[in-house]
């Protein structure tokens, strides 16, 4: 759907076309809540959107993988007729990502504009209110080829009135930790998306011992170096709702729902009173006759309460949350979640 009236009003910005002319471009404000579906190893992601469809403004649906001459490859699902009209009844912006780890189409010049013009036709055809980019992981090589891919799809999307979100590894420097931040070029990106959604989880991965997924001060270090490039009302704080276990305390490590691990907590009367120092996340030991000992650390309401505090007593113009693993939730996660989403999304606001 094209911006119009006030949710063309809420946005901010100048964009350079690539004509070379200058035109005010928009940047959406205020508290706004995203979600990736599906995101979860649990298979009711859809219900819980339709449970919360007031408090969720924002869907990726993982609907396409670019290929290597440029197009798009639709997965299992994609499209679904049911699940648009589910989001636009509810006035929740429908966003889908396009995701991949090696984004061969960038190699050339050609195919890359191939794909700028592929993924424009397709937001016109379907009606989409823009489009997310989740290229993750690809090497750092790459980096100036995808920032100006970005630029140049920010362009053909601006020009048309749609949005383009972008999921950005968490860094809180240039470099990063590792190869895939550090191929991904904030100083770039951030100016000319109008969403960064940032991973700011799995700071201990599947594939490490165990350890915190998302520690709070390091998040809001997070969004402290996003907002040297950008303003803090296109930044969403990426929000885990998962948890992982590692059996026998070894990697690699199982994604698990707050869910499964409560029947867990339930049959076995599992302690639940330690939590992690940095994350407030809970950790639990599955130590049961007959059963392997886990080692489980994992998300829930609290631990929610305590980065979303840690993060906006530090930048309280923060955008909103992106969510990840909807689905089998702690419920209270969204009475955590209420407090910061006291109106309407601006940008639902048309």
């Amino acid at each position: 759907m094209k911006l119009t009236g006030l949710y063309r009003a809420v946005f901010v910005g100048l964009i350079a076309l690539s004509s070379g002319v200058v035109v005010a471009q928009e940047t959406p404000s205020g508290w706004c809540t995203s979600v990736w579906y599906p995101s979860s190893t649990e298979p009711d992601g859809l219900d819980s959107i339709r449970a919360h469809v007031d408090a969720i403004d924002i869907v990726h649906p993982f609907w396409y993988s670019p290929l290597p001459d440029g197009g798009l490859q639709r997965h299992d699902g994609a499209e679904d007729p049911d699940i648009l009209a589910l989001l636009r009844e509810a006035n929740i912006l429908v966003i889908p990502s396009i995701f991949a780890s090696v984004p061969t189409m960038l190699a050339s010049d050609e195919a890359m504009m191939t794909h700028i013009e592929v993924i424009t036709s397709l937001v016109e055809l379907m009606d989409y209110d823009g489009i997310d980019i989740d290229y993750e992981g690809f090497p750092a090589s790459n980096r100036d080829a995808f920032s100006l891919f970005i630029e140049r799809l920010a362009d053909a999307l601006h020009a048309n009135g749609r949005l383009i979100t972008i999921a950005l590894h968490a860094k809180t420097d240039d470099q990063g930790t590792w190869e895939g931040p550090r191929g991904q070029d904030w100083s770039r990106i951030l100016p000319v998306v109008d969403i960064a959604n940032l991973m700011t989880y799995d700071y201990t991965s599947r594939n490490q011992p165990p350890g915190p997924i998302a520690p709070s001060q390091w998040m809001a270090d997070v969004v402290g170096y996003a907002s040297q490039f950008t303003s803090l009302d296109k930044i969403r704080l990426g929000m885990p709702f998962y948890g992982y276990s590692w059996m026998r305390g070894s990697p690699p490590a199982t994604t698990i729902s707050y869910r499964s691990v409560m029947r867990w907590v339930d049959s076995f009367n599992l302690d639940t009173s330690n939590r992690h120092q940095q994350s407030h996340e809970l950790l639990i030991e599955l130590r049961v006759t007959g059963l392997p000992r886990q080692n489980i650390v994992l998300n829930d309401a609290a631990s929610v309460a305590d980065k979303l505090e840690t993060v906006m007593s530090a930048y309280a113009g923060l955008g909103g949350v992106a969510i990840w693993g909807i689905g089998g939730e702690d419920p209270s996660t969204w009475d955590i979640l209420s407090r910061y989403h006291t109106g309407m999304c601006a940008l639902r606001d048309r």
